[in-house]
């Protein structure tokens, strides 16, 4: 049996939507992506219902019906300021000698209990690590493991539940039930992160145009996770202004620089009656991204993390601004790690097709939480698409 899985990533700017196709051995195949500028959602909102309905809902009806298919697994994510990143400890006596599976689930129910609230919803959530009967030694798995009492490090990401009610709202009004919403750029990480980076150490940026977000991963676990609430588009407005250009026209003037070394070398960009070099060009976008940094104090944050933590596998960059000219070299100079542009590890995208990888994420990640089927199954699964 083959099934049809609709992931979209609602931007601030575009919609991406990929469906992908998982056969009887677990294989996910891309079948189509779509990605459409957008004007209705900005930082998680949905800021003008009636075009949102046309611009998200009915992009999503109308490819359904292409492909001959109902979107019943739906999958969402997006980013925004709201979403707010805890570690929580929760700790348990062990019913018997033995810990099991009951004991883990208990403790992980403790831990989050310490972060009810009526107006957030938990989005994700992960162990970091266990403790048995007081050590200071952290357990990555615990089960079967003898001991009198466990305690968990628990890290959970929540969002304003009102914000997330509307959303689902709208669509449960066009008969589409999403069946998760993730934050971005979680989806991402499947498919841009090895687990050697996961394990050793890796700083996943996503550069995106409202908002910069931060994830820090490392034993191959979530540690960190902030949105800042600052992009891409700040950079093109300040530079617009700058020049003298609407934002469209540098946007397009900065993704247009050349790559080839004599191209840069013989470049000579007329702005305001004045020519500047690529050079020019480059020390003028490194100034504005210093400017953001110093305004976010990041700075002061990557210098914190170096004293903190080991993380070998450096930053990898995606987003809106990631397509910036030699913005690694960039990042390098400011954050002082090792910086590369994101690419999907299971080569189904190109590098310039990256803007897709929070969408596809979200397939992957799904099928990482379903349980595996039995034979008998894919069996009754065969059968069905057999007469349908």
């Amino acid at each position: 049996m083959r099934e049809k899985i609709f992931a979209a990533d609602i931007g601030n700017r575009s919609l991406k939507i990929c469906v992908g196709e998982e056969d009887e051995n677990g294989k996910i195949t891309l079948l189509t992506k779509i990605n459409k500028n957008i004007e209705s959602f900005k930082d998680g909102e949905i800021i003008d219902l009636e075009n949102f309905s046309n611009e998200v809902i009915q992009t999503l009806l109308d490819l359904a019906e292409q492909i001959n298919e109902k979107p019943k697994n739906l999958l969402l994510s997006f980013s925004a300021s709201y979403f707010s990143f805890q570690r929580t400890k929760g700790k348990i006596s062990v019913s018997e000698k033995y810990i099991n599976d009951e004991d883990i689930k208990k403790c992980h129910l403790i831990a989050k209990a310490s972060l009810a609230s009526g107006n957030y919803e938990v989005l994700f959530e992960q162990p970091i690590g266990y403790f048995l009967d007081g050590a200071t030694v952290k357990v990555r798995d615990p089960l079967g493991m003898e001991a009198r009492s466990l305690e968990v490090d628990f890290a959970v990401i929540q969002g304003l539940k009102a914000s997330l009610s509307k959303i689902r709202d709208v669509f449960f009004q066009n008969n589409l039930k999403p069946l998760m919403i993730l934050p971005n750029p979680l989806p991402a990480s499947l498919l841009l992160l090895s687990k050697k980076d996961k394990e050793q150490g890796v700083i996943l940026i996503d550069f995106g145009y409202k908002i910069f977000n931060l994830s820090i991963f490392q034993e191959g676990r979530l540690i960190y996770y902030q949105n800042f609430k600052f992009g891409f588009s700040d950079l093109l407005e300040d530079l617009a202004i700058d020049f003298g250009m609407n934002v469209d026209e540098i946007e397009k003037m900065i993704l247009e620089l050349p790559s080839s070394l004599e191209k840069k070398q013989n470049l000579k960009i007329k702005v305001k009656r004045q020519k500047h070099s690529y050079q020019q060009i480059l020390k003028i976008i490194e100034k504005k991204l210093s400017y953001y940094w110093k305004k976010h104090n990041l700075y002061d944050f990557f210098k914190k993390l170096k004293e903190s933590y080991k993380l070998p596998a450096g930053i990898c960059l995606i987003g809106g601004g990631s397509y910036l000219p030699e913005v690694e070299n960039i990042f390098k100079k400011q954050a002082g790690y090792l910086t590369k542009i994101g690419i999907d590890i299971s080569s189904i995208l190109t590098q310039e097709e990256r803007v897709f990888a929070n969408a596809l994420g979200l397939i992957f990640y799904y099928q990482k939480l379903l349980p595996p089927k039995s034979f008998f199954e894919n069996l009754i699964g065969l059968f069905r698409s057999l007469f349908h």
